[in-house]
């Protein structure tokens, strides 16, 4: 039985706070896997992978010292985060002001990287007859498309016409809370909006995590799912990979992932599978330009000053560096708010009608403008200000993304500004002092809560005060020290 590692509030939002969170036994489970290594070590950034290829081949420890003096001194703070990172994820081990590479890491990756080791990790090329000569790379982005925007179309709405997303697809959509049910079926959640905002790779990433919790959740082995993943990701793309080694879960990972689109199989229980660019662009430093909301990769700074690409997502709260212009901007937006934009999509339509205001559609253009209520309802949706200036930015069109800032800046500015106005308030759990019978018990109380620093509100002349919920209990146990003082004195008198 798979042991359980976490609630559903523990659960982590990006694969590699997840990889920190395994058990040291998990970890050796995984490392175990050249697949898995170098998937992981893809995932890393610039500098990580600086620090693991630098130390791959030292089968000695190296002073942690000495590791620092490998960055010039204004790069060494960055260099000690990452190896803390490093350290998190279990890939370096430290011991007694030494540092050196987990050794089953180290291993497996030379392995990965030099073709040794149990190869078949990477997958087993198909080598039988193909039923389906007719997929090509052009037909499986075509395939993973549709199916992707399907499930999109359904979480906005918009899919009366379309066939609905399998019951394991709503159960996963369910589960990650970006959909819940309604009297009306199922609607889509605060994060499910935030969801429809991040790029592609981030989407996918969401979804693979969200599986691994499943697979707790019906005391599935997580460390053969969690392999089988990486797996999947280091597979090529429009080649054909045997079923035949597969285990239970990995054939039921296999059909369910294919109604996401990720994955394509002729029929179920057919002898072969093909992967689609939805999952092999994961580890590969940048994001799929294939499908509708795709961006690229973050830019990091390395430790010698050059950039790299993180494939890792950042989530609901990225900020939405972009590494390049992406190749299929679409949308025009004027200093005075108004926008124009290129699409015949429905769905496209349908994520900017959730902070744009539409008022023409003609078939392959629309306009609409950016006004202070379409903002505010996508705010109170839980659609931030970053979000809104990051899916237009990554979808402006080409003549905006030569410009620099590509949106104009009154007009982020302005989305900010709503964004402020509306968070001007915010409510405080609080616990309000009145009535004092004396003046030197108000002030005794006064000074005791600006002692330790939890005053919210404070009015001499009225003889009232407010305080923080935690300033409160210890309000609660002074005055109950101080009375049973003072009823130990009565009682001594």
């Amino acid at each position: 039985m798979a042991t359980q590692m976490g609630s559903e509030e523990e659960f982590k939002s990006t694969i590699a706070e997840y990889l920190e969170s395994l058990p040291t036994q998990f970890c050796r489970r995984v490392f175990s896997n050249p697949a898995a290594c170098l998937a992981i070590f893809r995932l890393l950034s610039t500098v990580g992978k600086q620090l693991v290829m630098s130390m791959l081949y030292l089968d000695s420890a190296i002073k942690l010292q000495d590791v620092y003096q490998w960055a010039k001194v204004d790069h060494q703070p960055l260099v000690r985060s990452k190896v803390h990172q490093l350290r998190k994820l279990q890939i370096l081990t430290e011991e007694k002001g030494t540092v050196s590479l987990n050794p089953i890491f180290r291993e497996q990756l030379r392995n990965a990287l030099t073709g040794g080791g149990d190869f078949s990790s990477f997958g087993i090329p198909y080598t039988g007859a193909v039923s389906n000569r007719g997929v090509s790379k052009k037909w499986l982005a075509s395939y993973a498309n549709d199916r992707w925007e399907a499930i999109l179309h359904f979480m906005v709405g918009h899919s009366a016409d379309a066939e609905p997303p399998s019951e394991s697809v709503r159960g996963i959509l369910r589960m990650s809370k970006l959909m819940e049910n309604s009297e009306e079926g199922m609607k889509i959640t605060n994060s499910g909006f935030q969801f429809l905002l991040q790029d592609s790779s981030s989407q996918v990433w969401t979804v693979l995590l969200q599986y691994l919790r499943l697979a707790e959740m019906q005391d599935m082995d997580v460390v053969e799912v969690l392999n089988f993943m990486f797996q999947l990701v280091s597979l090529q793309l429009g080649r054909p990979y045997s079923t035949e080694a597969l285990t239970r879960n990995q054939r039921k990972m296999l059909a369910e992932l294919c109604s996401f689109g990720l994955l394509y199989q002729d029929s179920v229980g057919a002898p072969q599978f093909y992967p689609t660019h939805l999952i092999t662009s994961l580890s590969s430093g940048s994001a799929s330009h294939s499908g509708p909301s795709s961006t690229d990769s973050a830019t990091v700074v390395g430790a010698g000053g050059g950039t790299g690409r993180s494939a890792i997502p950042t989530g609901s709260k990225a900020t939405g560096e972009l590494a390049k212009p992406s190749d299929q901007g679409f949308i025009i937006l004027e200093t005075n708010c108004r926008m124009y934009a290129y699409t015949n999509s429905a769905l496209q339509i349908a994520i900017l009608n959730l902070f744009v205001h539409l008022v023409n559609r003609f078939p392959n253009f629309i306009t609409g403008a950016l006004t202070r209520d379409s903002v505010r309802r996508a705010l109170s949706r839980g659609i931030t200000a970053d979000q809104i200036i990051t899916f237009l930015t990554t979808h402006a069109h080409p003549q905006m993304q030569g410009r620099t800032p590509v949106l104009p800046i009154t007009v982020t500015d302005q989305i900010r500004l709503w964004e402020q106005e509306r968070n001007r308030l915010r409510p405080t759990p609080a616990y309000f002092y009145k009535d004092f019978g004396q003046k030197q018990e108000y002030e005794r109380m006064f000074k005791y809560a600006q002692d330790i620093g939890v005053i919210l509100w404070a009015s001499n002349e009225k003889r009232q005060l407010v305080v923080t919920r935690q300033g409160h209990a210890k309000i609660a146990e002074l005055v109950k020290s101080q009375r049973a003082a003072a009823a130990a004195a009565a009682a001594a008198k």
